[in-house]
């Protein structure tokens, strides 16, 4: 029998590895091109806080339902495969604070790299597909990259709507939070 302690630890330790990543080159990207500093799109307002978690709730909710609507009509089963058999082991012995440390991490350091280093320069559709292709699981679960690409474009138009940074990094680390409850609570529903 596995140590749950050991399991979580592992988890935590595989989502923070590419996120130490990610920050490593965005720091590496703001001192070798001081112009494209980040912190001039760091504008807060209640406004952007709750349009933040307005979005990042009905984007964790949109996908709950997809998974929802591949499961019973049998579509996309692979996503089903991915969230039952995946996804949802990796989250289950993590803590409430381990998904709101995870989550807000992710969302900031990849709204930093993709949002506000990676757009301005290449555009929406680039940085989508970049994002994308972080996300992407492998081959047979293709339509979770497909899935990442959208809510990329998603963020992006966020950032550009509000010039501001923080709108997208709360839209997906609400998202990241509420999903990763989402697939804790399907773990332990199913007795994974």
């Amino acid at each position: 029998m596995s140590n749950p302690d050991f399991t979580r630890k592992r988890t935590i330790l595989m989502i923070l590895l590419p996120q130490g990543v990610i920050l490593l080159i965005s720091i590496l990207w703001i001192l070798f091109f001081p112009k494209d500093h980040v912190s001039k799109f760091f504008h807060f307002s209640f406004q952007v806080l709750f349009e933040g978690l307005l979005t990042g709730t009905g984007l964790a909710l949109a996908g709950y339902g997809f998974y929802f609507f591949a499961k019973k009509t049998k579509k996309f089963y692979e996503a089903v495969e991915l969230f039952e058999q995946v996804l949802s082991p990796t989250f289950k012995n993590l803590k409430l604070v381990d998904l709101l440390l995870l989550s807000s991490i992710s969302g900031f350091n990849e709204e930093v790299f993709f949002r506000g280093l990676l757009f301005p320069k290449v555009g929406i559709i680039l940085s989508s597909l970049a994002f994308g292709v972080l996300h992407f699981p492998g081959k047979k679960y293709w339509i979770y990259a497909v899935w990442a690409t959208c809510s990329a474009a998603l963020f992006a138009y966020l950032f550009s709507l509000s010039n501001s940074l923080w709108l997208p990094v709360i839209a997906h680390a609400t998202n990241n939070f509420i999903g990763m409850i989402l697939l804790t609570r399907m773990a332990n529903k199913m007795k994974i």
